[in-house]
């Protein structure tokens, strides 16, 4: 795909060995708040370039939406404007360089894209043709029904002869990849402080010199909000929308019956390498059950409501995917999204400070590794990486 653009990014912003040390002019005690995909691999990129960096988390990596997401991997046609989706198509070759530094369970087997509604797929295959006008795009193809079988014996395509295969999408284990991530940081000289609640910033003789927390002080020169949806109660700006749930259930491991990342009638689904189905709900909640997702809550208040949405989320699976009538389900939790105002990522300083910096996405299990490492050398070199101009907090 990009590995060559790749490549010459790689070249634009200093690869360095793992052991390798920032330049002591401009070595850092750097703080990120937020042990998410996005926290993570900023702070693992910045280990290996020899900062000083502390990852806290109000509970545990992971925890939030990172973990309860349906971890695709993807540069497809909802990403817009070009800028937007050229930095998504470095996000997937970023992921083939992670894997020199850690390892992590994934599957790159592509994804089958369609609606059953004529007006929805009309509009599906519009905006992926759209992709062809871009400079650069992620392969696709649009294929039959029979050629979608043969790569998905167990999926009823229902005759479908336009069915979107992108051929260059994958799926990871977000968990585990924070696991590994904060292990690496931690292996490169980092520290994490979980059950860690940000309060506030302190500064002395006008310049950031600690941030208070629920465990005490600690000493920092800069601080990186990769936060999700609590940013803009931290940063004391609004660049969010209300985060919407996202509902996903988790199989027990199963025998194989899916190849690819299917979005299909109702649902997304995927089997990891491990056998776990995990099952998006397209939809998401209905609107009356706002008042019992206050607060943001990652279960659901009961046992009953959630064994709904199970059968509910199960129920359309079956409709169309054979030989899943036995799987047992493991886990349901909510997802809240962070959506940005304008829907693309915010990345850089908050307005003319040197010392607070936010990176928040919709998109950021896709794009926590490419956006990992610019942020890691915008910080340690001091400079201003083209990459990201659109995508800048001071745009609100």
């Amino acid at each position: 795909m990009l590995r060559r653009d790749f490549l010459k990014l790689l070249s634009t912003i200093a690869l360095y060995s793992p052991l390798a040390s920032a330049n002591k002019k401009n070595l850092k005690k750097i703080t990120v708040v937020g042990a998410g995909i996005v926290g993570t691999c900023i702070a693992h990129e910045l280990s290996r370039l020899g900062q000083n960096v502390t990852i806290i988390d109000k509970s545990l990596p992971g925890s939030g939406t990172s973990g309860k997401s349906f971890n695709w991997v993807n540069a497809t046609y909802p990403k817009r404007p070009y800028s937007y989706n050229y930095l998504s198509q470095l996000g997937i070759a970023a992921f083939d360089d992670l894997y020199r530094y850690i390892d992590f369970p994934s599957k790159w087997n592509g994804s089958l894209e369609w609606f059953v509604e004529p007006n929805k797929h009309k509009k599906l295959l519009n905006n992926v043709n759209k992709l062809s006008n871009y400079p650069t795009y992620s392969k696709y193809k649009i294929i039959d029904s029979l050629k979608a079988s043969s790569y998905e014996p167990n999926i009823n395509f229902n005759n479908n002869n336009n069915i979107v295969y992108s051929v260059e999408d994958g799926a990871i284990d977000a968990l585990k990849t924070i696991e590994n991530l904060v292990a690496r940081t931690i292996f490169n000289g980092g520290k994490i402080r979980n059950n860690c609640i940000y309060k506030n910033s302190i500064y002395r003789n006008g310049k950031l010199s600690s941030i208070s927390t629920s465990l005490g002080e600690i000493e920092t020169d800069l601080i990186i909000f990769a936060t999700g949806i609590n940013t803009n109660l931290l940063i004391n700006k609004k660049v969010l929308k209300e985060p919407t749930p996202g509902i996903i259930i988790k199989t027990k491991p199963y025998m194989k019956v899916i190849n690819k990342i299917i979005v299909g009638p109702g649902i997304h689904i995927h089997q990891q390498n491990d056998g776990r189905l995990v099952i998006g709900e397209q939809d998401g909640a209905p609107e009356n059950h706002k008042i019992r997702l206050e607060g943001y809550p990652s279960k659901f208040p009961s046992s009953i409501i959630a064994k709904q949405h199970i059968n509910k989320i199960l129920y359309k699976a079956k409709s169309f995917i054979k030989n899943i009538d036995d799987v047992e389900v493991e886990s349901v939790e909510i997802g809240w999204r962070p959506l940005p105002l304008d829907g693309l990522p915010i990345v850089g300083f908050i307005d003319s400070k040197k010392d607070t910096y936010v990176a928040s996405m919709h998109s950021g299990i896709s794009l926590g590794p490419i956006v990992g490492k610019i942020v890691a050398h915008e910080i340690t070199e001091n400079i201003y990486n083209n990459l990201l101009k659109e995508f800048r907090p001071s745009r609100f």
